[in-house]
């Protein structure tokens, strides 16, 4: 402790300094640092604020505001920051209204609030995961997903009835999960060898992705702003060893497997492209390409127009 008046070290007087009401050096009135308490997170935070208001405390910004300004507890002081900083600083008075917006006006929403939250500001801490999670929690009551991508949905694959997840990311409709159809070249495990991929793979409506595919897909990635592509693009679990923090901004949903080579952070994530053993490749940093003998399948959705045969006259 120091003294603030004389800034005299004061370790010399540690087992009299309880008792002490004047610094010994200069007199002073010696003020005494709050005893730090234990800290709540934001979770803990919102819900006694609607334990005390009820949920009409995310109703606008200046009920909310009113109430963390009074708020006295020394166990909520760095929630109580984060709070202030992430609803009543950056995210605009309209995405509370988000509920009544057309699907277009709930995007353009949501993507202007990420924009703010983790572009203008330059965050140093990582909201995107928990803390918008907690948010759309108590402000949209889970009714819509913080993701920019809103459009989940599921396909069945004719040939064997098998359902995936899929999402819309950007312009684009991906599988969220490796392709497991049973077929020559299907090696289990969801691997599938080079031959097999652009012949028995894709199916009526999705593709087996092309280069081009992908590097689209990084463009919308890297175009959030909310750090490097390989961590909008990651799986939220599965990367622990690997010393990242993935957000999975957009669903696609990458989870790792074990490289077989001994390099450092030895989990990757691998798929298959259109072209020649060409792999769409997702290290912890980094994006890239690379050949493979064996390789995941991911399909995207197949927007071309079919090609109707002219009928014969």
């Amino acid at each position: 402790m120091f003294c603030k008046e004389c800034h005299k070290n004061l370790k010399d007087f540690d087992a009299l300094i309880d008792k002490m009401e004047n610094c010994p050096f200069c007199g002073a009135k010696l003020v005494r640092p709050p005893v730090k308490v234990a800290q709540k997170d934001v979770n803990a935070l919102c819900e006694a604020l609607v334990q005390k208001v009820g949920d009409s405390i995310f109703a606008n910004e200046s009920t909310l505001e009113k109430e963390l300004r009074d708020l006295n507890a020394p166990e909520f002081a760095d929630a109580k920051d984060r709070l202030f900083l992430l609803v009543l600083k950056q995210i605009p008075s309209s995405m509370y209204e988000v509920r009544s917006f057309s699907d277009g006006e709930q995007q353009e929403v949501l993507e202007a609030c990420q924009r703010r939250l983790c572009v203008d500001l330059g965050l140093s801490f990582e909201p995107c995961a928990q803390m918008l999670d907690i948010l759309q929690e108590y402000i949209w009551q889970k009714r819509f997903s913080l993701s920019p991508n809103l459009f989940e949905s599921q396909f069945v694959d004719p040939r064997d009835g098998q359902v995936y997840k899929t999402v819309r990311i950007g312009d684009q409709v991906w599988m969220k999960e490796p392709l497991k159809y049973k077929c020559v070249g299907y090696t289990g495990e969801g691997l599938y060898e080079w031959s097999s991929v652009n012949k028995y793979c894709a199916v009526r409506g999705w593709r087996v992705p092309s280069k081009k595919d992908f590097e689209t897909l990084i463009k919308t990635a890297a175009g959030l702003g909310l750090g490097d592509p390989s961590s909008v693009l990651m799986s939220r679990k599965g990367w622990e060893k690997c010393n990242v923090t993935p957000t999975d901004n957009l669903g696609f949903e990458a989870t790792p497997v074990k490289c077989s080579t001994g390099i450092s952070n030895n989990f990757f994530s691998h798929f298959w492209t259109s072209e020649d053993k060409f792999c769409f490749e997702i290290f912890p940093g980094r994006v890239t390409f690379s050949t493979h003998s064996q390789s995941y399948v991911r399909l995207i959705k197949d927007d071309t127009p079919e090609t109707k045969t002219p009928e014969k006259k």
